[in-house]
């Protein structure tokens, strides 16, 4: 697990170390052995299940971003991106279920690249 130190209101967690292929997992399975449709059948779940979350990690940094993970808040879905820069930090914005499919099917793909004017960092 990441170990944060604090660095004002925003938690800086330690990079993530380098490993063979993506991983996803849930708070009950971690797969590395998977294929998109996985992905969007662990999101399905993760939308019509409370306390549900999804973490898709790469096996390096693309386009700084080494993973997305999401989660419902209140009714909403938040997505998550693990932005590595001086140690991992925390970004996130409030989408649509397809928006949160793009986000993650575009992250396996190699082909998300981050608006980052549309998210905020995370405060603890």
């Amino acid at each position: 697990m990441k170990l944060p130190f604090k660095k004002g209101k925003e938690v800086v967690f330690k990079i993530v170390e380098s490993h063979q292929g993506f991983i996803l997992r849930n708070q009950e399975n971690e797969v590395t052995d998977f294929r998109d449709s996985d992905i969007e059948d662990y999101l399905a779940n993760m939308f019509v299940t409370p306390d549900q979350f999804v973490v898709l990690t790469a096996p390096k940094e693309q386009y700084k971003v080494r993973f997305v993970q999401a989660c419902t808040y209140d009714g909403e879905i938040e997505v998550e991106l693990g932005m590595e820069e001086n140690g991992t930090h925390l970004y996130y914005k409030m989408c649509s279920q397809e928006g949160c499919y793009r986000v993650f099917l575009d992250f396996y793909d190699n082909a998300f690249v981050p608006k980052m004017e549309e998210y905020k960092p995370v405060e603890f």
